[in-house]
């Protein structure tokens, strides 16, 4: 049931020596035998002991067109709105009753749609539902799946999801939206619009225990038929303020200050995943330091210039007039300090420059 092959093989092995001591050779023989055909398909996960089915490939490349991991429920942490969790604790517990929701004649779908702006946890989420379920997660490959050729994306499609029904597993289609556009744009090949169709055939005869999950960072582009084919649709916003603490927390680890204030008013408005890659970074830099903590003056600098790319970036301001805009924009975070650290200028001179503009100086 949670295809583990290998105990299947050893029960089986049991029973065929246990037959043969009743002299039942030929039967055990013949379960010895099936054994050995069946495994050969398999392949060692080397992690978990599991023997996964062969996946699919796509006939033309031999690609596989999937990945399969074995998510963890520590590795999968991921910190959402309260909200949010809510759903998905829901949906997991639907998932848990399945069988009496069944037996009561209101069976549900278990689907979900995760879609929210880019690097905010919805790959994370997909591997954080697996390791609660303690389920295998089957991550679709784009590039695989579609093809070139005519007709083969459906079929690859088909493959997949056939192989995803066929054992207990987590279906995840990442970048869903690939091959789940809106049928009516003028701008899509007419094979494109035949993948919609076949994708939605698919979905819609999966079997009750097979858990599909879907992320988009574009859900405007989705077909209109895809949404109702999702029992659940979860967006995943932007971290607030008590996430981006612990977010902060979380990924600094042993090496977090003692104030995060700083840190958590700069990143307002980022993603987890620029969060995560300026604090290992830090952390980083840390460790090669031997230091207790991190440099919350470098990080503060590294994120305030993330934050701000944008007036970093112009080639048409001078340094002298990205630091006025700077400073007005906030004068909290880009305090003289900071902005004399990140310009190589002194403190002296970006106070005169400043307060010639009539910029607040205050800071």
């Amino acid at each position: 049931m949670k295809s583990n092959v290998s105990q299947v093989a050893a029960y089986s092995e049991l029973l065929a020596t246990k037959l043969e001591k009743e002299g039942k050779s030929r039967i055990a023989q013949s379960i010895r035998k099936k054994i050995g055909k069946t495994t050969y398909s398999y392949s060692s996960t080397g992690v978990t002991g599991h023997l996964d089915p062969a996946l699919p490939v796509d006939k033309d490349s031999r690609l596989s067109l999937g990945d399969v991991l074995y998510p963890t429920v520590d590795d999968s942490q991921i910190q959402l709105h309260k909200s949010v969790q809510e759903d998905i604790n829901e949906f997991l517990r639907f998932i848990e009753k399945a069988p009496l929701l069944s037996e009561a004649g209101v069976g549900i779908s278990p689907s979900m749609l995760i879609y929210g702006p880019p690097g905010c946890g919805k790959t994370k989420l997909a591997h954080n539902i697996a390791a609660r379920l303690s389920l295998p997660l089957i991550t679709a490959r784009c590039d695989t799946l579609i093809s070139s050729y005519l007709g083969s994306t459906a079929k690859n499609l088909r493959s997949l999801f056939d192989h995803a029904a066929n054992r207990p597993c987590v279906l995840f289609l990442d970048e869903f939206d690939a091959f789940a556009k809106a049928r009516d744009d003028k701008h899509e090949l007419g094979e494109l619009k035949r993948v919609v169709v076949s994708l939605l055939q698919n979905i819609d005869s999966l079997p009750e225990g097979t858990i599909l999950l879907a992320a988009t960072n574009h859900e405007d582009l989705l077909d209109p038929a895809v949404w109702r084919r999702f029992a659940y649709r979860v967006k995943i916003p932007l971290p607030s303020r008590e996430i981006r603490e612990g977010l902060l927390s979380q990924f600094l680890g042993d090496y977090c200050p003692s104030s995060l204030r700083k840190l958590i008013d700069v990143t307002d408005g980022m993603n987890g995943a620029v969060i995560q890659q300026a604090c290992y970074a830090a952390v980083r830099n840390a460790v090669i330091s031997e230091s207790e903590c991190v440099d919350s003056e470098r990080l503060i600098s590294v994120l305030a210039q993330d934050q701000y790319q944008y007036i970093f970036n112009d080639q048409s301001l001078s340094d002298e007039e990205k630091i006025i805009t700077l400073r007005e924009k906030d004068s909290r975070l880009f305090t003289i300090d900071l902005l004399a650290s990140i310009f190589g200028y002194s403190s002296g001179k970006i106070s005169s420059l400043t307060s010639r503009r009539g910029v607040n100086n205050n800071g």
